[in-house]
């Protein structure tokens, strides 16, 4: 009985234990739509599945775990774009490079990110870390009172912009 016992403890702690693989949405409008209801940020990859060159298989199927509770903060979907309705998302999208990811706010209407062909384990998790709250990320706006006249202020001044600086912010 206390054998029955231990075995039955060591298999639902393995059970708890084993991190369950992360479920992606292959159908773009039922992801959407779940995206927008739960308020979640939705990560969108086309590839070409078993192209080296042209999938993103590596990253959808990581393990690792910083990647994975990334991972966890959007809904995902993953569309072959091989198949004809893989060619409408991506026409949808305007991809015509693969992979493609975009990363679409919390509210399903905006696109926040768009990145095109392979990325690097650094810039996918960067990535995915910048938008996993789903909006917009402010980019640094540099802004200044810094200015040149010649003589004094009036109306036959002339202002010059100080050297290096941008006339508009980014």
């Amino acid at each position: 009985m206390i054998h029955i016992l231990a075995i039955a403890t060591f298999f639902f702690s393995t059970l708890v234990a084993t991190p369950k693989p992360l479920s992606w949405q292959t159908d773009y409008g039922k992801a959407l739509s779940t995206a927008r209801s739960d308020r979640r940020p939705l990560l969108v990859v086309l590839d070409v599945p078993g192209d080296p060159k042209a999938s993103a298989e590596s990253k959808l199927s990581s393990e690792e775990q910083a990647q994975a509770a990334l991972l966890g903060f959007y809904q995902r979907c993953h569309v072959d774009v091989t198949t004809e309705y893989g060619k409408k998302v991506a026409k949808v999208f305007g991809a015509t490079q693969f992979p493609f990811t975009a990363i679409i706010d919390k509210t399903g209407s905006v696109i926040l990110c768009k990145k095109l062909g392979q990325l690097s384990d650094r810039e996918w998790n960067e990535t995915l870390a910048i938008y996993q709250k789903g909006e917009r990320v402010r980019r640094g706006i540099h802004h200044t009172t810094f200015f040149r006249a010649d003589g004094t202020l009036g109306t036959n001044a002339t202002i010059k912009a100080a050297p290096n600086e941008a006339s508009s912010p980014n």
